[in-house]
């Protein structure tokens, strides 16, 4: 069980905490796959031998229920012609081929759960293979952006990209609002000048209207006041 220690080790490493301390980690990630991918091959094999074992057993012990079965049948058939000899040597080959039977079925068990137990980790080892290769480009991307702006950092640069195209739409939408603005100022401006002057008549018309009814009463009260 060397093999699958060995390969348990490698899978249940973070590969975040492996980053640490390299100074090329996406090589180091890359080279823990292909180590992962050797382990994997050779659990493979283990787990077809561990299989094969298991068929070669089951193979077996059909073969000795075969043969129990046929010594049954030559000990009935003796004793039906009084052959007591060569019944006793008939039953004595069927219990030689039941004792080899229960051993057998001891070691059937005994494959069958080691057949099953290399097959699951061999499956967990595959599906763990599978998440580390996606987890390596994410973490390549990731440590080539970090390089990228320590760089950045120790040369003293600043991102640029080129927006030229963007800056020139913005300043041809704003001649376009300031031209909308100045049509809508001029528009409010003579409209303004028109009602501003009709605004004006009116008002000294109503209240020269006003000063004279005032006026008028005031004087008629003074007469009837010097009158009385």
């Amino acid at each position: 069980m060397g093999l699958f220690k060995r390969i348990g080790d490698i899978i249940s490493a973070n590969l975040n905490d492996m980053v640490e301390g390299f100074e090329d980690p996406e090589k180091m990630l890359k080279q823990a796959i292909r180590e992962m991918e050797l382990a994997i091959a050779d659990a493979k094999q283990e787990v077809v031998q561990a299989m094969a074992s298991e068929k070669m057993v089951g193979k077996s012990i059909a073969d000795h229920e075969r043969q129990i079965f046929e010594w049954q049948q030559r000990a009935e058939k003796a004793v039906q012609s009084s052959d007591d000899a060569l019944a006793r040597k008939a039953l004595q080959r069927k219990q030689e081929n039941q004792k080899v039977l229960a051993a057998l079925r001891d070691q059937e068990s005994a494959a069958v759960e080691t057949s099953q137990t290399l097959r699951r980790q061999y499956e967990a080892m595959k599906a763990k293979l599978a998440e580390a290769k996606r987890k390596v480009e994410t973490l390549a991307a990731r440590k080539k952006a970090a390089d990228v702006r320590s760089r950045m950092v120790e040369d003293g640069a600043h991102p640029v990209l080129d927006t030229a195209a963007f800056e020139k739409f913005e300043r041809l939408r704003e001649k376009v609002e300031r031209a909308e603005a100045e049509a809508d100022a001029r528009r409010e401006l003579e409209t303004g000048s028109a009602s501003s002057v009709r605004s004006a008549r009116e008002p000294d018309g109503l209240d020269m209207g006003s000063e004279v009814s005032e006026l008028d009463a005031e004087l008629a009260a003074l007469r009837r006041k010097v009158r009385g």
